[in-house]
């Protein structure tokens, strides 16, 4: 009998074990920074704008035009923008790594105020073409822009999780 207890004791502790080396192996791979964060088709911030402030057919077309608008100044700002970036990290490599220039810093620092003000133009007139009630849900939202337009949408890049990650590679 006493034969009998062991084993099936032995076969209880190995079981055991495997359970817990199964749940945490799900805790492990389950969690949330080992998967993409990515929006729900259809959440990008302008159709969640479209959504929330409930905007006309009409009102659609105009912000539509106001989107188009602001995206072909930012194309070209970001675009100078990555470059003189680029240009200043490009300075760290090698040994003879130098102080940043004062004056790329400050160039980097017109062209990303630069980008501030275009966004922030744009919002206002989103705002400008709102209905009084739209409004009221409009000065609930725009609190919370900066934060929604920091978020990646979907097929952006994934949030970085460290240094596994590396850097991008060079470009052709």
């Amino acid at each position: 009998m006493t034969l009998t207890k062991t084993r099936m004791l032995s076969w209880l502790a190995v079981a055991l074990g495997l359970l817990n080396v199964g749940l945490l192996a799900l805790l492990w791979l389950g969690r949330p920074g080992n998967q993409p964060q990515q929006r729900p088709e259809g959440s990008s911030l302008a159709t969640y704008l479209v959504r929330e402030l409930q905007l006309t057919p009409t009102q659609q077309q105009q912000f539509d035009r106001l989107r188009q608008d602001h995206h072909a100044h930012m194309e070209r700002l970001v675009r100078e923008l990555t470059a003189e970036r680029e240009q200043l990290f490009a300075s760290l490599t090698g040994p003879n790594a130098v102080a940043a220039s004062p004056a790329l810093l400050d160039h980097i620092g017109r062209l990303q105020r630069q980008t501030d003000s275009i966004t922030y133009d744009h919002f206002a007139a989103v705002e400008k073409m709102l209905t009084p009630d739209q409004r009221k849900r409009w000065q609930q939202l725009a609190p919370t822009l900066p934060r929604r337009l920091q978020s990646p949408g979907p097929g952006g890049p994934p949030p970085r999780r460290g240094p596994a990650d590396g850097p991008p590679p060079p470009r052709p």
